[in-house]
């Protein structure tokens, strides 16, 4: 973190004011900072120190002679400098390796689905997995089945993530040997193209033609095209929801989590990052990129499958523990990467 830099003392007292916070959920009087404390200093020194921190942006007064409690630049400073991330004890990785081994041959969704279940309930927080972007998942097969009276079945299978089904109608009479020759086509055209691509390859292609297309394999062609164009293709597992009601902070306020959990994108947005981004990324209160989260904090991490970036995390107030979640979404998102490479 930029711009501030601290004492030893003062970067002690700080993290007394923010772990006492994170317990009890009270502001932090100079008293309790004494007893916590590991340096021997008197209340009057420690009211000082308190008094320059207040100065530098990194805690406040929430009210006349209450204590203190971090701001979000304190926090910040907590995070970059001070925590150090506690690993899982040999139970907790017995037992989570133990659920992970029921997932070796499942698909994606369910993988992700039962990722967030682990993790929400050993955080106590609210879990998120987001799957890869379709975008640049490569298509492998492409597959067209007549199930009925001017209905085909569009099947396509990508390198990762789940495959892609859409049921397509269609006006005008077909026999199954043109759906056949019509699947022999995309499949020349689209082998080995992202998905991202694939609506702009059919649009060319078609183009290309002569004469064009028409009939019902012109519709079906672009009925394919738009089944394929961006848009979406993420798919979003969370649990625990429920966890962040429990805080003392949101115990009466329903409407903190309404504005993430009514849209799937909104809720992808909060957890995605650069893809270069650190092992696990901690984004703290105003720092999202959703209003509706300014009094929470995001503890997110990556995974891949092959060359798809995936990511999961925990959602938790400010007043979260950060050392223990760091250190729990990192284990995680490191089983994750074995898993699915498995």
């Amino acid at each position: 973190m930029r711009g501030v830099e601290l004492s030893d003392r003062e970067s002690t007292i700080l993290q007394s004011v923010i772990e006492g916070y994170v317990r009890e959920a009270k502001p932090v009087s100079s008293r309790a900072v004494v007893r916590m404390s590991s340096v021997s200093l008197s209340s009057a020194t420690v009211r000082n120190v308190m008094r320059a921190l207040e100065e530098e942006g990194l805690i406040l007064q929430p009210h006349t002679s209450a204590g203190r409690i971090p701001t979000d630049l304190g926090y910040r400073y907590y995070v970059d400098n001070l925590v150090k991330p506690v690993g899982l004890t040999a139970g907790e990785r017995k037992a989570i390796g133990s659920e992970l081994a029921k997932l070796v041959h499942c698909d994606l969704a369910t993988v992700l689905a039962g990722i967030s279940h682990m993790v929400s309930e050993a955080s106590r927080e609210m879990a998120v997995a987001v799957a890869p972007s379709g975008g640049g998942q490569v298509i492998e097969q492409v597959a067209l089945v007549a199930i009925g009276a001017g209905r085909i079945m569009a099947v396509v299978a990508t390198d990762v993530g789940p495959t892609r089904t859409a049921v397509l109608t269609s006006d005008g009479t077909f026999h199954r040997a043109e759906v056949s020759k019509a699947s022999d086509l995309l499949n020349k055209w689209l082998r080995g193209v992202t998905l991202s691509e694939a609506s702009a390859t059919i649009e060319k292609r078609l183009g290309e033609q002569d004469p064009a297309p028409g009939g019902w394999l012109g519709g079906l062609l672009e009925g394919v095209r738009v089944f394929l164009s961006p848009g979406g293709g993420e798919r979003i597992h969370y649990e625990g929801a429920r966890y962040i009601f429990r805080h003392p902070e949101f115990s009466t306020d329903a409407a903190s989590l309404g504005e993430i959990l009514d849209s799937e994108e909104t809720l992808a947005d909060v957890v995605r990052g650069p893809v270069e981004a650190a092992e696990v990324r901690v984004v703290i209160g105003a720092e999202n990129v959703c209003s509706g989260m300014n009094r929470m904090s995001l503890v997110a991490g990556t995974y891949r499958i092959g060359g798809a970036v995936g990511r999961m995390g925990v959602i938790g107030p400010t007043r979260m523990k950060y050392a223990r979640l760091i250190g729990l979404v990192g284990y995680f998102s490191k089983a994750l990467d074995d898993l699915l490479a498995e």
